[in-house]
């Protein structure tokens, strides 16, 4: 049984002309009653009752018996299904939205079981069908007396990218398959930095012995001809074309190329846009950093204006920016980024964004105004500055995303920086409006984590934190947005044949 497949309509129908189900088999305490009383009376009905639809017309609900009761005089979204009294039963035994609160029949649910034969593959088969069927049935904040209407069949992933959950899950496949082609552009955005910010060991950045001693002879001498022959696919790349010093370079810049250094996520920095900009707005970014963000900015159609210290890392981003030819061409001003209020006062931002140095886990200068070299007061006073000026140039009624994770001090402890930066933008009148998860790939996590854990106790951490925060007021922001349609990847026209 499909059930996407035998979904019929959506209507609206008032709670008490729905027949209950005299095989349901949950029963409910006052005090859950109580409880989802008030919850829908302050935040309305969030998902569909499900019924079917019987011989004399009248509906008899699957699911959803608690909710009919407590506001019998409503009219509910009720989710309408082409199935038989079987089928209905086997939806029976495998819908309950209610499980934390909710107390059991055991004689009707006996009963039930006994009139049903059903393995665990099948009860497999209708949870990934209803996991499924979830996302059909969306229904928006309209009034309880609209005209009945049918809603289409879209998931949210296809709506939003990714479900908009505030777990968001880089590892996925499609997630990987999707930075995959971002990266296909051209983008290097750990060019313009020195390798291995983050201190890791060589046998970390390069885990086989035999890679890393050949790389490392290789790196002394790229024109040692017994060391050209031992690199994997040699001959093949000769026959290619390929001359000695380009096998060379290829392999020395293979494996790790970030070199311990980290990264922005592409594909973070795209819902990030399409969630929490206008189309074709203006980015701004206080602590630019390599060049993910403002090329993917200019693919989908925004304004981006960064600010970043270094004038090696800036040249290199013009480079790529250059190359890759984004519709619309980021800038890239070279400055300390306290002063980004007067070098970008002609700037009414539309979205700020940005991914900051987080305190001195990565040092990428000597600058003396670099504040990956300051001690973490210093720091977080500069840092606090910053975000407050950087927000005087955002617009009203507009959001504020910092990608963050927390550091620890020389002792192990942690310094609370996510903590600091909520409070650094509530200091600067904005208020904080949502925060994701962002769990990242393990990389190189496996190799140190049990050494850490051991010594320390200290967990392998492999999550950031994305935080928004909304400056006026959060749902008028949203409708400045506008639509956060993503389409699939066939349909982007603006990311050109790599990502078709």
């Amino acid at each position: 049984m499909k059930i996407k497949n035998r979904i019929r309509e959506l209507r609206n129908i008032r709670a008490a002309d729905l027949k209950p189900n005299p095989k349901n088999w949950r029963t409910h305490p006052k005090a859950q009653q109580d409880a989802l009383k008030g919850i829908l009376s302050e935040v309305g009905y969030a998902d569909a009752l499900i019924a079917r639809e019987l011989e004399d017309g009248s509906l008899m609900l699957v699911d959803g018996h608690l909710r009919a009761e407590t506001t019998p005089d409503e009219k509910v979204p009720v989710l309408v299904l082409d199935v038989d009294e079987a089928e209905a039963d086997k939806l029976l035994l495998s819908l309950d939205p209610l499980a934390a609160l909710a107390e059991t029949n055991s004689v009707a649910l006996d009963g039930l079981l006994h009139e049903i034969e059903t393995g665990s593959e099948a009860l497999q088969e209708m949870y990934a069908d209803l996991a499924d069927a979830a996302d059909l049935y969306q229904t928006d904040e309209q009034d309880s007396d609209a005209a009945d209407e049918t809603q289409p069949s879209v998931k949210l992933s296809d709506k939003f990218g990714v479900a908009p959950f505030s777990v968001l899950n880089a590892r996925d496949g499609w997630w990987q398959e999707r930075k995959r082609q971002w990266v296909g552009l051209g983008i290097e955005s750990e060019v313009g930095r020195k390798g291995n910010l983050l201190g890791m060991s060589e046998t970390v950045l390069e885990p086989d012995a035999k890679t890393r001693e050949l790389k490392k002879v290789m790196a002394e001498d790229s024109t040692n001809m017994h060391s050209l022959h031992m690199v994997p696919g040699y001959y093949d790349k000769k026959k290619s074309g390929m001359s000695d010093e380009q096998i060379a370079e290829e392999y020395l810049q293979s494996g790790n190329k970030a070199g311990g250094t980290s990264i922005f996520d592409p594909v973070l920095a795209e819902l990030a846009y399409q969630w929490f900009s206008p189309s074709d707005g203006i980015v701004l970014d206080p602590f630019a950093g390599g060049s993910v963000r403002g090329i993917v900015a200019g693919k989908l159609g925004r304004t981006y204006v960064g600010c970043e210290l270094r004038q090696e890392q800036v040249e290199a981003n013009r480079k790529q920016a250059e190359q890759i030819k984004p519709d619309v061409q980021p800038t890239w001003h070279c400055t300390d980024s306290r002063k980004i209020d007067s070098v970008c006062k002609s700037v009414k931002a539309d979205f700020v964004f940005s991914c900051p140095p987080y305190a001195d886990l990565e040092v990428y200068s000597d600058d003396k105004d670099d504040l990956s070299n300051m001690p973490y007061d210093q720091f977080v006073e500069a840092y606090s500055e910053i975000i407050s000026k950087a927000c005087s140039l955002l617009k009203n009624n507009s959001f504020a995303c910092f990608v963050v994770g927390d550091v620890r001090d020389k002792k192990g402890n942690y310094l609370n920086f996510v903590g600091d930066t909520i409070a650094a933008f509530m200091n600067a009148g904005l208020h904080y409006y949502n925060e994701a998860i962002l769990v990242t790939p393990v990389g190189t996590l496996p190799i140190r984590a049990g050494k850490v854990f051991s010594a320390g106790r200290k967990l392998g951490k492999t999550h950031q934190n994305v935080l928004v925060f909304a400056k006026g007021d959060g749902k008028k922001a949203a409708k400045r947005c506008g639509s956060c349609e993503f389409g699939a990847i066939d349909e982007a026209e603006k990311f050109g044949e790599v990502l078709e």
